[in-house]
């Protein structure tokens, strides 16, 4: 046997050092499932909740501006019945002089130096909430654009045949037209907030004319042209003059031309009564 039989496999003899390191063997991880893509009933959640804090400062910067606007119209009244208190004071009482008269005047004047402080502050109220409005505004301005793109998108994709959202969709309809009325509801409360702040700074600029009162004077005018008018060659005329009357006493003694109004119409009873 000294030949080895024809056909048999030879013998491979593998020694340990013609071993290579085996590598070790990495079985495949399964990709962790991607999160569902939150659903449109969760975004719109999270944007009420949002929705809910910005009302929340809203109300609490309209009620501060609202209550600072009645405060100023509760002193505007309480100067304009100071007024009609001491105008009809000084036309009935004979013993009220026209230092005393200057006196209280002065008094009111520092009431409406006061009341311009409110006014300021008012305003302010009313423009910070204004800049709440404005950024509302378009804080919700750009979610209608990107909404509406989202709509215009999928139905595009749903011309075309491709498979889309119907839930995303139905919310997407929903939502815009509601979000398109808000918008239209803040436009029109800006444009009343800076109607507010208009007439504040119209009450600032003329605030003896907010807080004057002209009930009285305007009957005592008539009384005067009336009882003047045969001196002059008509109506109008006596009205013309008297008016530059007044106008000279108003400067000469530094009192407001109501007063003055009356000071001629008390000076004339009196000329009256003599006569």
């Amino acid at each position: 046997m000294g030949e080895e039989v024809r056909g048999m496999p030879k013998r491979i003899i593998i020694k340990d050092s013609d071993l290579e390191e085996a590598e070790p063997v990495i079985e495949p991880v399964e990709e962790a499932e991607k999160p569902a893509e939150a659903p449109i009933e969760a975004e719109i959640e999270e944007a009420e909740i949002a929705e809910r804090k910005e009302d929340v400062m809203l109300e609490k910067a309209i009620a501060d501006a609202d209550a600072a606007y009645e405060l100023v119209l509760g002193k505007i009244d309480e100067i304009r019945v100071r007024e009609e208190v001491t105008q009809k004071k000084f036309l009935d009482d004979p013993g009220m002089s026209l230092a005393i008269l200057k006196k209280l005047i002065q008094r009111w004047d520092s009431m409406r130096e006061e009341l311009t402080r409110y006014i300021d502050d008012a305003i302010e109220r009313y423009r910070k909430l204004a800049e709440l409005l404005e950024e509302r505004f378009s804080s919700i301005e750009e979610e209608v654009y990107f909404n509406q793109v989202e709509l215009d998108t999928i139905m595009q994709l749903e011309s075309q045949g491709k498979p889309i959202s119907v839930s995303k969709k139905e919310e997407l309809e929903r939502l815009i037209p509601r979000l398109r009325e808000e918008l239209a509801q803040l436009d029109k409360k800006i444009k009343e907030v800076n109607g507010r702040i208009e007439e504040l700074r119209r009450m600032r600029e003329n605030v003896y004319e907010a807080t004057s009162y002209k009930g009285l004077v305007d009957n005592i005018f008539t009384q005067i042209v009336n009882s003047l008018q045969t001196k002059y060659e008509s109506p109008e005329d006596a009205a013309v003059k008297i008016r530059s009357q007044v106008e000279i006493i108003a400067q000469r003694e530094g009192i407001p031309r109501e007063y003055a109004t009356l000071y001629l119409w008390k000076r004339l009873k009196g000329q009256l009564k003599t006569g």
